[in-house]
């Protein structure tokens, strides 16, 4: 299994919560159409595919004096996934919570399930 992580930089739309925009962003990013690209991970701790950052790893030239807020995104699936992936999914003007900012590059977290 690999999980997929990203830094995300976002922009409210509307007067829209923390919580509308990681509810959007998990519907764009759990399936491929019909196909499932979340998958469980076995654990007591529930896997959070997607939380608000406490501390931002962006610049403050993108963050001082807005609303912006930052989210990490830690997707785990047996599928391969890109940048691109991610990017498509995120990026665009018909989001309806939220206008992407800035990214970070993603890391890959490989792990041996047995």
């Amino acid at each position: 299994m690999k999980i997929y992580n990203l830094g995300v930089l976002i922009e409210p739309r509307d007067n829209k919560s923390a919580a509308e925009i990681m509810t959007e962003i998990l519907l764009q990013v759990e399936k491929d159409g019909p196909e499932a690209i979340a998958c469980p991970v076995a654990g007591k701790v529930p896997h959070e595919v997607i939380k608000q950052a406490k501390v931002t790893i962006f610049p403050d030239c993108l963050t001082q004096g807005t609303s912006r807020l930052a989210f990490g995104i830690a997707l785990p699936t047996k599928k391969d996934l890109g940048r691109r992936w991610f990017l498509k999914r995120l990026e665009g003007d018909n989001k309806s919570s939220y206008r992407l900012i800035a990214t970070t590059d993603v890391s890959v977290i490989h792990i041996e399930a047995e």
